[in-house]
């Protein structure tokens, strides 16, 4: 007869993880993280600041004619205006202080800031159920960074949740100080190997939206409603599959701060489990959650999930050399084709590649 553990408790006696925590264990890979923050500008108009950034934490990666070491690999920024009353994007424009390929000879002299001016084409999109469509379009595939395009489909739902979360708690025209802060949103997520080489993802969401308050107002003041999503997924290598995933949440107000408790949001993530996270996990996800207005942040975190994915296989190489008996003919990673502007079919990195050059 098996003896039954306690609750919190495993039969060995160690302390198991609450559905709130996130369990994870392995070699650290890759960090992903991503923040959007909205600013008071005048009544009828807010502007948005958000970045986002990747941290390489091992090994290297053989890619366009050099070795791509661990540390910041990207960090992109999208800085606008939104017309609040028309709810739709003012104007746009991005910066890219860390990028993985500055024009050189190894690249065909072409850098992922070529099209970043295109971005600004964006300005005048409706941040309503098209907001993604247009943005894939204007700025996806090979018109330009699939880095900024991610950070792009985060901006227009969050705005349009914090806006409506901001008019129901504070009404329609809530007076707040020129650049006081609205709401901020920030997601991680981290990759690590797993003991039977596959990839476990934790994700951790926090939405902080903010009371309007004086200048110089005791911290607390400012505080008017918390949303944390915390999120745990272990995934295969081979396609992508998703073996395991869960999922919490607590919402808290100032009322309530010490006493919220964690929701478990097992039953609603289920129906991912079997998914694979390649192309059409977007519109699986869409289908499982998009149908409530409520569960928007939830849909709006776990969609993190696949462009991380991608971002935590660099960290692999050492054991896809390993698979070779030339460590020489190991082949340079990289991007699908048309996967962004430099690994665009016609370009030259996806040229040199087909020829078969190695670093």
């Amino acid at each position: 007869m098996h003896e039954q553990a306690p609750p919190g408790r495993t039969a060995a006696g160690r302390d198991r993880p609450a559905a709130s925590e996130l369990d994870a264990e392995g070699q650290p890979l890759h960090t992903r993280t991503l923040s959007v923050t909205l600013s008071h500008e005048e009544p009828a108009r807010v502007r948005f600041r958000a970045y986002v950034l990747d941290l390489r934490k091992r090994g290297f990666a053989p890619v366009a004619g050099d070795l791509q070491g661990t540390g910041i690999i990207h960090h992109m920024r999208l800085d606008g205006r939104i017309d609040a009353d028309g709810g739709r994007l003012e104007e746009i424009a991005a910066e890219m202080p860390t990028v993985a390929f500055e024009p050189s000879a190894a690249s065909g002299f072409e850098s992922c800031r070529d099209l970043s001016a295109r971005v600004a084409t964006l300005a005048g999109t409706a941040l309503d159920d098209g907001y993604s469509r247009r943005v894939g379009a204007e700025i996806g595939g090979p018109r330009g960074c699939s880095h900024i395009l991610t950070l792009a489909h985060l901006i227009g739902p969050t705005a349009a949740w914090a806006l409506a979360q901001d008019r129901r708690l504070h009404g329609e025209r809530c007076a707040r100080r020129p650049d006081e802060r609205i709401f901020r949103r920030d997601v991680t997520i981290d990759g690590y190997e797993t003991a039977d080489a596959g990839l476990k993802l934790t994700l951790q969401m926090n939405d902080l939206s903010f009371a309007p308050a004086a200048a110089l107002a005791p911290p607390m003041d400012r505080f008017a409603v918390q949303l944390e999503i915390r999120a745990g997924a272990t995934v295969t290598l081979s396609d992508l599959t998703v073996l395991a995933i869960d999922a919490s949440e607590r919402r808290r107000n100032a009322g309530d701060f010490s006493r919220a408790a964690w929701v478990p949001r097992s039953t609603t993530v289920a129906p991912l489990r079997g998914l694979s996270l390649r192309a059409g996990v977007t519109a699986a996800l869409y289908r499982e959650l998009g149908g409530a207005a409520d569960d928007r942040p939830l849909l709006d975190a776990l969609l993190q999930l696949a462009p991380t994915t991608v971002q935590c296989f660099a960290a692999f190489a050492d054991r896809f050399a390993a698979q070779t008996s030339d460590n020489k003919a190991v082949r340079e990673t990289g991007g699908l084709p048309d996967s962004c502007y430099m690994w665009r079919r016609e370009g030259f990195l996806v040229g040199r590649r087909g020829e078969g050059a190695r670093p």
